[in-house]
């Protein structure tokens, strides 16, 4: 009889909790009045979420002060007051706030492709290889120095991999998205986002504040674009990769860009995709998922691109080791 009960008329816990957009100048009077709309909907709460026309400065003093009029709002009504932690989507810059740091922004490695005369290294090259190349890929690749350049034959081309960091954006403000590989990155966005609200609406985390929820982070896939695309990257990449499984990511590099010597299955490819999922689960899930299980409540949303296992691979490696660390996981489908 209870759960008859329960399924006729379910308590704030089984009620719908929409996305609820912020996309204006944030008034405290009308969003007071919106939730006691939602209350007569028959929902049980909402999600707190910035999106585009947001004109409310972001995490600003006003923010905060609109946030705790929700939240005692909800209180009153026996309503949930969940969390979003970024202003739009994806979730790790803090709407850049935590990517005005260059240190902090996503980056990618680019091959570039030429002649050996019409090569123009320029000192940031992060390898140098000779190769002959055609339609299936690469063949004959050596690892080689600037000094080594005069071995190139007649059929060689010189590959050139640089690292570049994500340009601006207007999306991120004006800056870019985070590097989600990066430890420091994320403990920055941690202590600028998280921390705020724990410090200005802390008190109420609980059933009121039952948690946050994270929209799309991702470490930024592999894709063409001109010449051979952008391959997901990290500083500490490298060294975590000979951690890992023993031998050296950087003598290999040309294989992330494509098929070397006519191999169709690679080793080093499946390699550095655990490796950036490891990474990505360690550095971005894990400590969020440990800071809300510190304050009591729950780390809650969903990665990018979950809706096959390629486009999860591409963007996020696997999303189940992601949701592991999430006491309430999701998916955008």
């Amino acid at each position: 009889m209870t759960l008859k009960k329960t399924f006729a008329q379910p308590d704030m816990t089984y009620r719908g909790k929409p996305f609820w957009s912020w996309n204006g100048r944030l008034e405290e009077a009308e969003v007071r009045r919106q939730i006691r709309v939602f209350k007569r909907m028959g929902l049980g709460g909402g999600f707190m979420h910035s999106r585009v026309g947001l004109a409310t400065p972001y995490l600003s003093e006003e923010w905060f002060r609109i946030v705790k009029a929700c939240i005692d709002e909800c209180r009153q009504h026996g309503m949930e007051a969940w969390l979003y932690d970024e202003d739009r989507w994806p979730s790790g810059a803090a709407g850049g706030l935590v990517t005005k740091d260059p240190r902090h922004r996503m980056r990618a490695i680019i091959l570039n492709a030429t002649t050996p005369k019409d090569a123009v290294l320029t000192g940031d090259e992060l390898a140098l290889f000779l190769a002959q190349m055609d339609a299936t890929g690469f063949r004959n690749v050596r690892h080689i120095t600037a000094a080594e350049l005069g071995s190139a034959g007649t059929r060689d081309k010189v590959l050139a991999i640089r690292v570049k960091i994500d340009d601006p954006s207007p999306w991120y403000n004006g800056y870019t998205y985070l590097d989600v590989l990066s430890r420091d990155a994320v403990a920055k966005f941690i202590e600028v986002t998280h921390d705020a609200y724990a410090r200005e609406v802390g008190a109420d985390f609980g059933a009121l504040v039952p948690g946050i929820f994270t929209d799309e982070p991702n470490y930024g896939g592999t894709w063409r674009g001109d010449g051979y695309g952008r391959v997901p990257w990290t500083d500490v990449l490298p060294e975590v990769f000979r951690q890992r499984y023993g031998y050296d990511l950087i003598q290999h590099l040309p294989e992330l860009f494509g098929l070397v010597d006519g191999a169709v299955v690679s080793k080093v490819r499946r390699d550095y995709r655990d490796c950036l999922t490891h990474l990505f689960v360690t550095n971005f899930a894990q400590p969020i998922f440990e800071w809300c299980a510190q304050r009591g409540i729950a780390f809650t949303g969903h990665v990018l691109c979950e809706e096959s296992l390629h486009a999860q691979t591409n963007f996020v490696g696997s999303a189940m080791r992601f949701y592991e660390y999430m006491q309430a996981p999701g998916i955008d489908i």
